[in-house]
């Protein structure tokens, strides 16, 4: 495994551990089944403590990135899913079901009566809480709802900043809560009020932070659909890379001119999903760039200590519907 450990980051070891093997995960690199080496064993190839990787093993759990097999090892148990993936479980545990369900005697009618009782209490007992995610930037935006999408019990629908500020009403009757940056609160609050909106700090991913960190010399160019992430962008490729030279593009459907663009470029950092908003003449254009050069997707993410007090206020609006 290639994990690099920069002391001088003010992210903790064991989190710099973990986003290096999650980061190999995603990229194949390390595949489904694979064995990881003991903990004694990474943290003598490491040269750090035993605890800190332990940690960095238990966080990989917790996200199931990792399983651990008593008595046999610690292996890889995170693969993508893909649509037809889940569709072929959910059918393979319907077919049970109903397998369950015939051996008990009961008529196809009988069967059709007892889903549709089941799927209706299931309905009425789930209270789901109505989340907008509020920011100006487009690629901040899409990055903030995302990281909301893994509270449960919600349903989370994007708003535009300036939208907002011009018609307030329309997003205080709708959301029951209002979760926007820490930059926007200020502007937000006195319109939807206190209670109901939130600031959430937002951090870079460390998957991205290890991908800014392996990158190596040369010329760098930022391609992003709005300058604000280009900003952030820069930030970002200046703290955690070794580059000090930054050219900011902005898509603009223009092939011409990308192709010049990238022709200058020995790297390219993009906010993470960029292919999804290309034209299809752009996306070749990256595509063939990456062949030769780096092509770093980098992302934001809802912090933890913000997760945590928003799936409390989710609870708490919950418990108050259902009163």
């Amino acid at each position: 495994m290639n994990i690099k450990i920069d002391e001088n980051l003010d992210i903790p070891i064991y989190r710099q551990v973990a986003g290096a093997i999650t980061g190999e995960i995603k990229k194949g690199q390390l595949e489904y089944g694979y064995q990881l080496p003991t903990v004694r064993q990474l943290a003598s190839e490491l040269n750090i403590a035993k605890g800190t990787i332990k940690r960095a093993y238990d966080d990989l759990e917790a996200t199931g990135m990792i399983s651990k097999t008593r008595g046999k090892g610690t292996f890889v148990s995170w693969q993508e899913e893909t649509i037809a993936s889940r569709k072929d479980r959910a059918m393979a545990a319907i077919d049970q079901m109903l397998d369950l369900m015939e051996g008990l005697r009961f008529s196809p009618t009988e069967i059709d009566i007892f889903l549709d009782l089941k799927l209706r209490e299931r309905l009425q007992r789930e209270v789901l809480v109505s989340v907008a995610a509020v920011e100006c930037c487009p690629e901040t935006q899409a990055m903030l709802a995302r990281s909301l999408y893994s509270l449960s019990g919600t349903e989370v629908f994007r708003k535009d900043l300036y939208e907002t500020m011009h018609s307030p009403e329309g997003l205080s009757s709708s959301a029951d809560l209002v979760v926007t940056t820490p930059t926007h609160y200020e502007q937000i609050f006195p319109l939807i009020g206190e209670e109901k909106t939130f600031a959430a700090a937002m951090e870079l991913t460390p998957e991205s932070i290890a991908a800014l960190s392996r990158l190596g010399k040369g010329r760098l160019g930022i391609f992003a659909g709005s300058e604000k992430f280009a900003v952030l962008a820069k930030v970002a490729a200046a703290r955690y890379a070794s580059q000090t030279v930054f050219v900011f593009r902005k898509l603009s459907g223009d092939e011409t001119d990308m192709a010049v663009f990238l022709r200058n470029l020995d790297i390219v950092v993009a906010p993470a999903g960029i292919l999804r908003v290309c034209t299809k003449k752009e996306e070749e254009l990256l595509r063939d760039f990456a062949k030769e050069h780096p092509v770093v997707e980098i992302a934001y993410r809802v912090d933890e200590g913000s997760l945590l007090y928003l799936s409390q206020r989710v609870k708490e609006l919950q418990l108050r519907s259902r009163r």
